[in-house]
């Protein structure tokens, strides 16, 4: 009879799921139960993140890890009078929608795009031609916060600051032959609400064509006296201290500690990952060599690499850190932070980091 209970309780669990998932060879399917003929949506895709609204739908927020070939993860997220699909892709996809009636029902079907057909094959170059150049690694870096959120505001805008650093590192690592890729190259925003901007970045760094990940950012603390540099991968916070400063980047408030939570479901699953836990040691390798050089470039104190459950690290598949560059409100550090010379600085620390990191073989294609 329990036995049962269990089956019927795993049935009506996956019942009231929003979508139903299901696995297929050559395919993933979501089907989406809707309450009527007269539920609109619209479906949209950017990148590697396919999304879907609903209007006049309610569903519970849920974080599906999915790992099929087409789909990595399906958050949804309730909103006021709608509910928000957000489906992170691994490859591009072909879509195809179909809805049916009795019960209503929207059905998408991803599937694997087909490859483009191979050019016809060029006769082989003689033996004195030089040999095919190894593929560039390539970094992204995300300027943190932008458009509606201007960050941390002190002696300059979080927003604008970690802008200007990260052009001025692409510019130095693009010298040096390294691929650069920008979450942002302007004053905007990926999305007003912080959890989908959040999302979108994340989504951008799990991807196969990006080497590294490095998040920007201006720290703050309510004291106004602390300055130096401090670099997080990540994982399970330890330090209540640096919890605080994870919620804060996480959005901060209720919002914040919402996001924290969902990032620490993903952290503990890491400990069963042998592929995840690899990654966690190169991400925290590249946030010690980052944090060092950053201090010796700048002068200013490193103060040390961080575990943090961090929303936009979360799915990262290649070495991703959050690097706080100093203290925009610290009297000393913050007027330094708004000197373009000094910024110069943090760009060339910065890139000696990156530059050391893929030196020592930690680039892998």
């Amino acid at each position: 009879m329990r036995v049962l209970l269990l089956v019927f309780a795993l049935v009506w669990s996956l019942a009231q799921a929003f979508p139903r998932i299901g696995v297929h060879e050559g395919f993933t399917r979501l089907v989406f139960d809707l309450p009527g003929k007269e539920v609109a949506y619209t479906l949209s895709q950017e990148g590697g993140l396919l999304v879907l609204l609903f209007k006049g739908v309610d569903a519970e927020a849920k974080d599906q890890v999915v790992n099929s070939q087409e789909v990595a993860s399906v958050q949804t997220v309730p909103e006021k009078g709608q509910v928000r699909v957000l489906v992170r892709l691994k490859a591009p996809v072909e879509v195809a929608t179909h809805r049916y009636g009795d019960p209503e029902r929207l059905v998408v079907d991803l599937s694997l795009k087909s490859p483009t057909p191979a050019p016809p094959a060029k006769p082989e170059a003689p033996p004195s031609a030089k040999a095919p150049k190894p593929p560039r690694p390539v970094v992204l870096l995300d300027p943190g916060h932008g458009g509606v959120d201007p960050g941390m505001v002190g002696y300059v805008v979080e927003k604008e600051a970690v802008l200007d650093v990260a052009l001025r590192l692409k510019r130095l690592l693009e010298r040096e032959g390294v691929e650069v890729r920008l979450t942002r190259d302007r004053d905007m925003h990926l999305s007003p609400d912080k959890r989908e901007d959040l999302s979108r970045r994340a989504a951008l760094a799990d991807s196969s064509q990006v080497n590294l990940f490095i998040s920007i950012h201006v720290n703050a603390t309510p004291t106004r006296t602390a300055q130096g540099v401090e670099v997080f991968y990540f994982g399970r916070a330890q330090d209540p201290r640096v919890l605080a400063q994870v919620i804060r980047e996480n959005g901060g408030g209720d919002l914040g500690q919402r996001l924290t939570r969902e990032a620490q479901g993903v952290a503990e699953r890491i400990l069963t990952d042998i592929v995840a836990q690899a990654n966690q040691r190169y991400s925290q390798r590249l946030a010690e060599t980052l944090g060092r050089k950053l201090s010796q470039a700048t002068g200013s104190p490193y103060r040390g690499s961080f575990p943090g459950d961090l929303f936009v690290l979360r799915y990262a598949k290649v070495p991703a850190v959050l690097v706080e560059i100093g203290f925009g409100d610290h009297p000393v550090e913050g007027r330094r932070l708004a000197d373009p010379a000094y910024r110069d600085k943090v760009a060339q620390g910065l890139l000696a980091g990156v530059l050391t990191f893929l030196a020592n073989g930690a680039f892998a294609r």
